[in-house]
């Protein structure tokens, strides 16, 4: 398996890396890490191979590059919230940010779906390295609300997953609401509508809590 790889500073945008990462990150989310060549992301941003590798060294460096923008931000974000995430508040700024960061890399939560199904070579890496220590960042936050402690403790990490589902799963299922609504789900409208939805449900699911169910 691949090793760890550094933390490195974010482009700016509009620059030929940026441009290079989201051309990666859509073809990755489309075909995976193994379906897809370094020459055709070169060929989708207009350049030859080797200006590729003048930015990045190899395809694993490009596909870690694409993790890091796409993952690093989430993971600091809710490290911020470590210990503020019973504010109703906090959590409705972190959650605008969180959705903010996600529709400027919209292609990212298509990518993580894409490995998991495929259970590609790089399933483990994402699941030890980014999915696992934003699953214990996020179920570490949510213990300081009022209504996490109430829900059983087998369904918590449903409840964790479920909200999970319902920030990144808009995202994996942009094309299929496209269809059923049909809106352009990627639409400032839409953005407004989603973070509005996420706000109520964050907050009926962590701070009103559940009444036991019926054994």
């Amino acid at each position: 398996m691949p090793g760890e790889a550094p933390k490195t500073v974010p482009p700016e945008a509009g620059s030929t890396a940026t441009r290079i990462l989201d051309a990666a990150e859509a073809l990755f989310a489309k075909r995976g890490f193994a379906g897809v060549s370094v020459r055709e992301i070169a060929g989708r941003v207009g350049l030859n191979q080797a200006s590729i590798y003048n930015h990045f060294p190899s395809k694993q460096a490009l596909y870690e590059a694409v993790l890091e923008r796409g993952l690093g931000p989430i993971t600091d974000l809710l490290a911020e919230g470590k210990g503020s995430f019973q504010s109703r508040d906090f959590q409705e700024r972190l959650l605008e940010r969180l959705v903010d960061h996600l529709w400027r890399t919209p292609h990212l939560p298509k990518l993580i779906q894409r490995e998991v199904l495929d259970g590609g070579e790089y399933l483990e890496r994402l699941v030890d390295h980014w999915l696992t220590p934003i699953y214990e960042q996020g179920r570490s936050a949510m213990e300081a609300t009022p209504g996490f402690v109430d829900w059983p403790l087998a369904d918590r990490p449903l409840l964790i997953l479920g909200l999970y589902h319902l920030l990144f799963g808009y995202f994996t299922s942009a094309a299929l609401y496209a269809r059923v609504l049909g809106k352009d789900p990627l639409s400032p409208e839409m953005r407004r509508t989603h973070l509005d939805f996420l706000r109520r449900a964050s907050d009926r699911l962590l701070h009103q809590g559940v009444n036991e169910p019926t054994r």
